[in-house]
């Protein structure tokens, strides 16, 4: 393991996590993640020992590569982690909730780092399996783990250490608007729309900036809903504002005190892709735009310099219609920004959503009228606030 001061951080975390998962086990259905809590736990306050990982095991460099869990190599990430993914992957909410809040509070004090993609290697994938795992969670149908799910989700998006992307992002993003359909609290529903548009927020001004350190901050939730809605709602209103808020200020906390602009600690601010391109996509812009969010009035419209065609939704509605179960390879291969790919992809997705049922039968069906507003909602608040880079990005040309 690494020091004892990497150790003592973790332990403050994971211990307890650990300890409830192997309290809650099941002595028969779960009786390996108990004992797998057990001797991770030793791992973790005996630094001389080392139980075995079954992937790391058969990589006799394993110990040497850099792991995603603070200065851990990837050997002892993957030991620590694997708990938490089996305990997420169990379906029993007594021991899927203790690793949820583990896994969110690991994120928010940046302990993990690197990036979270499936099709990445061994780090990414670990990451993006973590995160993965945690998704699924949301199908306990407990309102508790809901808010847990969403709490780590969010964690993540805003998160600079933790950088998701590709399809991790889009299940991220799918999860939300799985919940936001499916929950039946009502202050579930508008926590997870809030924290989709959120979401959006953070995906699309990281992609006008071509950089994963920009300035964020939380949107007004108030903002979203219709005048007609505001007196059912308004009593969660308070909720909702201060569960987006925390998690920004969070986020924000650990890397901003301190630090030049731009600049993160655990390798957050490490070239991570997001800028391949031949000239900068910030040509022209005024940095001092970018920080001006003061202004309560402008707050939602400061949120949201975003890029977007404004005709794209129109000039790609045959294309989605024709291929909506199908995968757009070829476009995503030339959109070699991983920040531009994902922002497109996510936005490619919405509009997937807002034309899976038709209007004619989404009417008959509440459920995927709902499904198809919230989707058409996000794609107007998109194509209202569209900036410089989708208007003018080769990338995009139909």
């Amino acid at each position: 393991m690494a020091s004892s001061e990497v150790d003592s951080r973790l332990n403050q975390i994971l211990i307890p996590a650990l300890e409830k998962i192997q309290k809650n086990a099941s002595w028969r259905k779960h009786s390996k993640l108990g004992s797998e809590c057990k001797s991770v736990i030793e791992h973790l306050t005996t630094p001389n020992l080392t139980p075995t990982s079954p992937s790391a095991q058969s990589d006799s460099d394993a110990s040497l590569l850099p792991g995603v869990l603070l200065d851990l190599s990837l050997y002892d990430s993957e030991i620590v982690l694997s708990p938490l993914i089996n305990a997420l992957s169990t379906n029993y909410l007594k021991v899927a909730e203790p690793a949820l809040d583990a896994v969110q509070k690991l994120i928010a004090h940046g302990y993990l780092h690197g990036e979270a993609d499936p099709s990445g290697g061994a780090e990414a994938k670990l990451l993006s399996k973590l995160i993965d795992s945690a998704c699924k969670c949301h199908e306990l149908g407990d309102e508790h783990a809901e808010l847990l799910v969403i709490k780590s989700l969010l964690s993540g998006v805003t998160s600079v250490a933790l950088r998701l992307h590709g399809d991790c992002l889009l299940q991220v993003v799918r999860t939300c608007y799985d919940i936001y359909l499916n929950s039946k609290n009502g202050v579930n529903q508008t926590t997870a729309k809030a924290s989709l548009v959120q979401m959006l927020a953070i995906v699309f001004r990281r992609m006008e900036a071509d950089s994963s350190t920009v300035p964020l901050q939380p949107i007004v939730v108030a903002e979203l809903v219709e005048p007609a809605e505001k007196a059912d709602v308004d009593g969660s209103m308070i909720f909702v504002q201060s569960f987006i808020t925390k998690i920004m200020q969070d986020i924000d906390g650990v890397f901003s005190p301190g630090m030049p602009s731009g600049v993160t600690g655990s390798g957050a601010g490490a070239h991570d892709g997001a800028f391949e391109t031949k000239t900068s996509t910030v040509e022209g812009t005024n940095p001092a735009d970018l920080l001006d969010s003061t202004d309560k009035d402008m707050l939602d419209a400061k949120y949201w310099e975003i890029s977007m065609y404004k005709t794209a939704l129109e000039g790609r509605k045959g294309e989605l219609a024709d291929c909506e179960g199908e995968r757009d390879d070829d476009l995503e291969v030339q959109i070699g920004n991983k920040l531009r790919r994902d922002a497109f992809l996510v936005f490619l997705a919405l509009c997937k959503l807002s034309m899976k049922t038709p209007p004619k039968d989404a009417v008959a069906d509440p459920q995927a009228m709902k499904g198809k507003i919230v989707a058409l909602e996000l794609l107007k608040l998109l194509l209202e606030n569209a900036g410089a880079i989708f208007r003018t990005s080769e990338s995009y040309d139909a």
